[in-house]
């Protein structure tokens, strides 16, 4: 915040002290769900088989170094101006696209996808990567194009080009889960900025005809989707996950069975527990008032990241705001979906609770943008405050200084015709 030499009033001081740094319900809400998810992912993966292969507490010791990292890299991006992402937008877009091309080339492979690249201590997920990428280009691109952006050409076009090739190196994984919310991050960057309708509704069209061939030609994609209808019938099949975490959610009741205490937990029954279905595992535990703590918290962030859009203080801020906010929330909302199958079931973590590295430490950057901006309207709050204090001391010192003057100017002409008079003796 700009410092103040001059010793402020108290109506002002009370003023600007009310001014916040940054968004404080933003901040808290994140924070709560990284502590909850520390736990959650501690309590889901101490059962009888971690404990008989070893160190029972591995996993929460990783999580816990991805939870370091994420605050580390979520301080950094807080109080790093996000205007300077306009200078990485195009070098960060080709960076990810490079990722993507390596990871189809030298991936790890696990559970029927190519996702990962192995780096020492970490696995890099490049399709993470892809959608804060994404969210940072079409804020620049639509903030350039604000003019234009009703326009098929300049205002849609390019935006649906870029969002093509990245979906379509994320189908060589496959993940389809991030192709859809590329989509949904797309459209609603577009939609916000003011793109005419009848283009949205038209692709839409059009990508809902691809995503039924994608799933129809596809045999894990379109046994997802007859699971999803019937999970019942494919319960010891390709509906085994939903199945399970039905049983778990229903399980939970209100209160919950406790932390650290779940027959579909404690005895493995329901797989990736602690990744994409944690809120399963919060809901057999810690039951519906658990699962409404998470809700309200993600809520939390949906309104306070829209008020950062609407206060932010040029469009750039504002569209990255938006965009950061339906990431994330959108991402939430998805993996929400999935676990009460609402939804066929998707690769899609909660942000901030669930295991795994890069999608922690990509939402934990998205997050720090956020916050970025959030802090970059309190100083223009603070701005706007103390420049009408130092006019108004400037008009109530106007006066001394125009006495000071004519003193000064009078000293002047009384030292010149001093001299002149000396000249005159002298000649």
């Amino acid at each position: 915040m700009p410092i103040v030499t001059r010793k402020l009033t108290a109506d002002i001081e009370r003023e600007a002290s009310a001014v916040a740094p940054y968004d404080f319900a933003l901040l808290a809400s994140v924070v709560l769900l990284l502590g909850l998810g520390t736990v959650m992912v501690y309590a889901s993966t101490i059962n009888d088989s971690t404990m008989l292969s070893g160190d029972g507490a591995a996993r929460l010791k990783v999580h816990m170094g991805h939870v370091g990292l994420g605050i580390a890299v979520l301080v950094f991006s807080m109080f790093f101006p996000y205007r300077r992402w306009r200078t990485l937008v195009y070098p960060g877009l080709l960076a990810t696209v490079v990722l993507l091309v390596l990871v189809m080339l030298f991936g790890k492979t696990a559970g029927n996808a190519r996702r990962w690249i192995s780096l020492p201590g970490f696995s890099l997920q490049p399709a993470e990567l892809a959608k804060l990428a994404f969210v940072i280009f079409l804020a620049y691109s639509i903030s350039k194009k604000s003019t234009d952006i009703r326009r098929f050409g300049p205002g849609f076009g390019p935006h649906l080009a870029v969002c093509g090739m990245l979906i379509v190196l994320c189908l060589f994984q496959p993940d389809f889960g991030t192709c859809i919310i590329l989509v949904l991050l797309m459209f609603g960057m577009l939609f916000a900025a003011g793109t005419k309708l009848s283009y949205i509704t038209l692709f839409v069209c059009i990508g809902a005809f691809l995503a039924f061939q994608a799933i129809a030609t596809n045999d894990m994609r379109l046994g997802r989707v007859m699971a999803f209808i019937d999970p019942w019938a494919y319960r010891t099949g390709t509906g085994y996950q939903m199945v399970n975490s039905l049983i778990a959610i229903g399980s939970g009741g209100v209160v919950g069975q406790g932390i650290g205490y779940g027959g579909q937990t404690l005895t493995g029954f329901l797989p990736e527990g602690h990744t994409d279905f944690i809120l399963s595992v919060i809901a057999e535990q810690l039951g519906l008032v658990g699962v409404m703590i998470v809700i309200l918290l993600f809520t939390t962030i949906l309104i306070r990241g829209v008020k950062i859009a609407l206060a932010a203080r040029d469009d750039f801020g504002r569209f990255l705001a938006f965009g950061v906010t339906l990431l994330i929330t959108v991402q939430a909302a998805i993996n929400m979906l999935v676990c009460v199958a609402l939804i066929p079931t998707k690769g899609l973590t909660l942000p901030f609770v669930s295991y795994g590295g890069s999608s922690m430490v990509v939402c934990c950057l998205a997050l720090g943008i956020l916050l970025s901006i959030s802090r970059d309207e309190r100083i223009g709050e603070f701005e706007a405050i103390v420049p009408a204090w130092a006019r108004e001391k400037e008009e109530e010192a106007t006066p001394k200084k125009k006495k000071k003057k004519r003193r000064q100017q009078g000293k002047r002409k009384l030292l010149s015709s001093k001299s002149q008079n000396l000249d005159e003796v002298l000649k």
